[in-house]
Parts: C-alpha cells; sequence; structure tokens
C-alpha cells in the first residue's frame, strides 16, 4: 500500500487531490511540517531535508510533490492524468516548472504572509513585491487559457492539479484573481472538483 506523509494544508495537498483522483487506495500519516514529528530519525531516514510530502510505494520512497505526482499519474494513470503523446507530455512538464519557477515562491509569501504572520508582524513590502511578481506569468497563463477549461489538450491532468494547487496558495492568501479572467475562471473549475475536496477533509 502507498503511505504518504504530510497533511492537508502542505504540498501533501497536491499529492491528495491526486491519489483521490486516481482512486487509489492509501495511508496517510499526517506529519506536520513545522512540527518536531519531521526531524524525527525515522522520518529523516525516509527524508532528510524534513520536509513534507514524502510517498513510499513498495520498495520506492520519493520526495518533492511534483516528482510524486508524475509518478503516480503514470503509474496509475496514464489514462486519466497523463498523455501517451510526447508533445502532451512535454506541456504537462511545461506547466508544472512554470508555475513552480515562475509563481510558487510568490504564492507562498502571500499565504505565509496572510495566514501565518499576525498583521503586526507582516511584512507588507514583501507581499506588494509577491503580487507584483506574478502579475507577468499570471498574464501569460490567463492568455493562454483564454476558450480553455484546462491545460493540457484541454482535458484534465496532472499538470493542472500542480498549477491550480501552486495558485492556491495565493488565492487562499485573499489575492485578487480578478483582473485575470480566464485564471480565476479555470481555478474555480480545477478547485472545486470532488476529488481536492475529499483531499482537504482528508
Amino acid at each position: 500500500m502507498i503511505t504518504l506523509y504530510g497533511i492537508e494544508w502542505s504540498r501533501a495537498n497536491y499529492v491528495l487531490f491526486t491519489l483521490e483522483e486516481l482512486g487509489i487506495e492509501f495511508k496517510h500519516v499526517k506529519t506536520h511540517p513545522f512540527e518536531e514529528g519531521k526531524n524525527s530519525p525515522e522520518y529523516l531516514a525516509l527524508n532528510p531535508m524534513a520536509q513534507v510530502p514524502t510517498l513510499v510505494d513498495e520498495n520506492l520512497v520519493l520526495t518533492e510533490s511534483m516528482a510524486i505526482n508524475f509518478y503516480l499519474a503514470r503509474k496509475y494513470g496514464p489514462e486519466r492524468l497523463w498523455s501517451d503523446q510526447l508533445e502532451a507530455e512535454a506541456q504537462i512538464f511545461k506547466w508544472t516548472f512554470f508555475a513552480v519557477a515562475q509563481m510558487d515562491a510568490h504564492c507562498v509569501d502571500i499565504i505565509f504572509q496572510k495566514k501565518l504572520v499576525e498583521e503586526k508582524d507582516r511584512d507588507f513590502e514583501l507581499i506588494k513585491r509577491a503580487e507584483r511578481n506574478l502579475t507577468k506569468p499570471l498574464s501569460v497563463l490567463d492568455s493562454y487559457l483564454a476558450g480553455k477549461d484546462f491545460l493540457v489538450t484541454n482535458r484534465f491532468s496532472v499538470a493542472d492539479i500542480n498549477v491550480a494547487g501552486i495558485l492556491s496558495y495565493a488565492r487562499n492568501g485573499e489575492f485578487n484573481f480578478s483582473p485575470y479572467e480566464n485564471v480565476s475562471r479555470y481555478l474555480d473549475n480545477i478547485l472545486s472538483r470532488s476529488a481536492l475536496k475529499r483531499a482537504e477533509a482528508a
């Protein structure tokens, strides 16, 4: 059986979303990224960085949420979340890495400051800078999503889980997506899926 370490509001959320979409039976070990359990010798043997998520599937131990999602999609749901077409596969990689490289850090800065730091201690300049830095990548994504419901061949894939997962940090941090109508519509679509609701209730 697959075992996933992490909690639903961490980056493990992307993996929980994928597991629920695939309908895979798994064991969920709630490992908090800010608590001492992640520094136990047992967990460090799996993930020396003491981060979440970590996936164990038989003899495979895998860290890094996007790598885990690629693995799960290819092994357990190639016809549902992946593609056997090289061009489509390249787009899955492209949009995932685009989100990681261009938007992830800024989305994390926003939610961290808005939700985990008391207002009196917030770095408002950091928030403003993060919001400004999202302008260009969100404009690119918004243009691309015109007339599309999904990122790759206009069908749901692991790329949508990965990209929407990253953007959900900014959304939960009260970022204003209204100037990006296509992105806003896209997020409403992806983040309302029943599999994600089950993942968030895990």
